[in-house]
């Protein structure tokens, strides 16, 4: 199942890029869906992590690799679990009256998972739901922050 996830940002596309791949924080800006990360290595460009996150009413444990391609793209793979095999590629566009972020997102069902291909739908309005939290508490952290 792939789909494109797109939003304008009014914050400048660095200090939100900056958030997005600060993935040890994740709990912190989206508690509600970052339960906890924990890095296991870095290497080079690539953060492996074990993560536990709340989707869909669930509660999933997964392993992911996250690449940054700096200064506008960040890749999520997912390495484990009924979704191993998806990933999320987001990029960061700078435009003159903010930014243009955008997730390419492909996943992949395996095992049970398979039986949430009909409630593909379901998916895409989650995920579209998370990218507009996300973009809400990074946007809030960003106006606090030039507030100081």
């Amino acid at each position: 199942m792939n789909f494109i996830l797109k939003k304008k940002s009014s914050v400048s596309r660095d200090k939100l890029y900056s958030i997005s791949i600060d993935v040890e924080n994740f709990p912190k800006v989206m508690p509600k869906y970052f339960k906890s990360i924990i890095v296991r290595k870095t290497i080079g460009n690539e953060i492996f992590v074990d993560e536990k996150i709340h989707f869909l009413g669930s509660f999933l444990d997964v392993k992911t690799k996250h690449v940054i391609t700096h200064p506008r793209i960040h890749e999520v793979h997912i390495l484990s679990g009924l979704l191993r095999g998806s990933s999320f590629v987001e990029s960061y566009d700078e435009t003159s009256d903010g930014v243009n972020v955008v997730i390419d997102v492909s996943i992949m069902f395996n095992g049970v998972s398979k039986l949430l291909l009909p409630f593909g739908f379901l998916i895409k309005m989650q995920m579209a739901r998370v990218m507009s939290e996300f973009l809400d508490s990074a946007e809030k952290i960003i106006f606090d922050l030039n507030d100081k």
